[in-house]
């Protein structure tokens, strides 16, 4: 029950994060988005670690100008790890074959395995300070302007907003639980089935209800996020000038 507990909390300090007045926080939606797009395009290419080095630098000089915590968004960037660990293993296991790395002679699936845990960290790092910088609705308003297809938007804005009830959910049926069985500290494996079975029972039937109340009250998502912010000459200049300096940047290396 703690542990949903700290997700809840968790989720609300997401949104309070991304009302903060920093110089980050203060960007052009659309350019925060595009950028976190576009580094997320040139980290998963990338076989160089010298390069993920430095794009790791980038993401802490944006968490420490966005006043977010290094110690915080690494742990959520571990959230990963077990599967980008599994895939890892594999090379490592499978992949013997012997290479020159800056002099130094070392297994193809060791550098392998650094390299697919890297990628995966950076990849959660930039989505974590995307949604920690940007309130929600103002990426949705800006995917909306895009044009990406209003049935993705729908499905994204309602996972992201039912998250929280389902964490609430299971909060309640976690504490009915212990409070029927006071001597465990935690839902037995015999009982986990059931439980997580009439939880999702009770999820579906909750996000119908919710979403059929959101249409009675005249929800679209095409005219909900119609608000955006213009995209000045200054946000132009700003994103020509990130591009430029992530290209420098992959050419070099």
């Amino acid at each position: 029950m703690y542990k949903l507990l700290n997700a809840l909390l968790s989720m609300n300090d997401i949104d309070n994060k991304a009302h903060e007045q920093t110089f980050i926080h203060n960007l052009h939606p659309l350019l925060k988005l595009i950028c976190s797009l576009v580094m997320l395009v040139f980290i998963i290419s990338t076989y160089q670690l010298l390069e993920l080095m430095i794009y790791t630098l980038i993401v802490i000089i944006i968490s420490i100008l966005a006043h977010i915590s290094i110690k915080k968004l690494i742990s959520r960037s571990l959230l990963g790890l077990p599967f980008s660990l599994c895939l890892g293993l594999s090379f490592l296991i499978f992949d013997h074959k012997i290479i020159s790395f800056y002099g130094l002679m070392i297994y193809e699936g060791i550098l392998l395995l650094i390299l697919i845990l890297l990628k995966t960290s950076l990849c959660l790092m930039i989505t974590y300070l995307l949604i920690t910088t940007t309130p929600f609705d103002q990426i949705t308003a800006e995917l909306i302007h895009l044009k990406v297809p209003s049935t993705f938007v729908l499905s994204l804005t309602m996972t992201y907003r039912y998250i929280y009830s389902l964490l609430n959910d299971a909060k309640t049926m976690s504490a009915s639980y212990l409070l029927r069985n006071p001597n465990v500290k935690a839902i037995d494996l015999k009982d986990m089935g059931s439980f997580i079975g009439h939880l999702l029972v009770n999820s579906f039937n909750k996000s119908q209800r919710v979403y059929e109340s959101m249409l009675f009250r005249g929800y679209n998502v095409e005219t909900s996020y119609l608000r955006c912010e213009k995209f000045e000459i200054d946000n132009v200049f700003l994103l020509m000038m990130f591009i430029s300096f992530m290209i420098v940047v992959k050419v070099m290396i």
